[in-house]
């Protein structure tokens, strides 16, 4: 993403304070929630503000029609930015987006060399300062045949220090994280399939050692 688009979209953020607990849906999970305990253990702290670049109704609207244009191409989606996440008195973020992905790209060819991984299911890739997550995620109406022709893609970009922490260790709290906000998302989007409904468990296919 150009510096460009990222001021587009920070202009139009919400800033939460108070370690997110102003922002509402998506972007503002419950600090005693799944996702909240999870966030803040990618971010190392429980102080942090949270944007909300993105209304959770906005993003589903804008979502559903990105699918019904995209129809079954080959390409992905242009992702949309939902989230941003900032730990007080640091330049450090993580950025959280979505796009639709074809759905019959296998995992290595999604990995761009990096490390797959299954978490509960789903498919998890991770390289250096950027993680994701696919997804089925199968709607009705009109959308039914595009959606079971794509899956859903969680993004996010993270610049966190996270100490002495190991990559394996970084990436399995990330890619849980991506999950359980994936969960969430998927229940804005009206997902039937339900997807990623049990509790994340991180395991690597491919890649490194720890």
């Amino acid at each position: 993403m150009t510096a460009t688009a990222l001021v587009a979209l920070t202009a139009t953020a919400c800033s939460s304070g108070d370690s997110g607990s102003r922002v509402e849906g998506l972007c503002g999970p419950a600090a005693d929630s799944a996702a909240g305990k999870s966030l803040r253990e990618v971010l190392g702290t429980d102080d942090f503000t949270a944007e909300a670049l993105t209304p959770d109704d906005r993003f589903a609207e804008r979502f559903k029609q990105d699918l019904e244009e995209w129809g079954g191409g080959p390409n992905s989606t242009s992702p949309s930015f939902l989230c941003r996440f900032v730990p007080e008195d640091s330049k450090n973020h993580v950025l959280l987006g979505f796009a639709w992905s074809p759905a019959d790209q296998p995992g290595k060819e999604r990995a761009r060399g990096g490390t797959v991984y299954d978490v509960s299911g789903a498919t998890g890739t991770a390289v250096p300062l950027a993680t994701e997550l696919f997804a089925p995620c199968e709607l009705g109406g009109e959308l039914s045949g595009p959606s079971r022709k794509a899956v859903l893609r969680a993004d996010a970009t993270l610049t966190v220090d996270r100490g002495r922490d190991t990559d394996r260790q970084r990436e399995t709290s990330e890619l849980s994280f991506l999950y359980l906000m994936t969960r969430e998302a998927a229940k804005v989007l009206g997902c039937e399939n339900h997807p990623l409904a049990d509790d994340p468990v991180v395991k690597p296919l491919t890649g490194s050692t720890p």
